[in-house]
């Protein structure tokens, strides 16, 4: 069984980025915020996690002058 509310410290170590990465891409709005528990911490789900892959792995063409 797969679990269903993961931490930001857990969803770090799977994506792969550093914390101050993260809650970057959430303040420029790079990917959508999530829901919070009743103490303000996040909690993700994988639907999130996948959200957050998707952006993470996204690529772009370069940019011309």
């Amino acid at each position: 069984m797969q679990k269903r509310h993961y931490s930001t410290k857990e969803v770090l170590k799977k994506i792969g980025v550093s914390r101050n990465t993260i809650f970057l891409w959430f303040k420029h709005r790079k990917i959508p915020e999530v829901r919070r528990d009743r103490n303000g911490y996040r909690i993700f789900t994988s639907g999130d996690i996948q959200l957050i892959l998707n952006y993470k792995n996204k690529v772009m063409p370069p940019k011309e002058n």
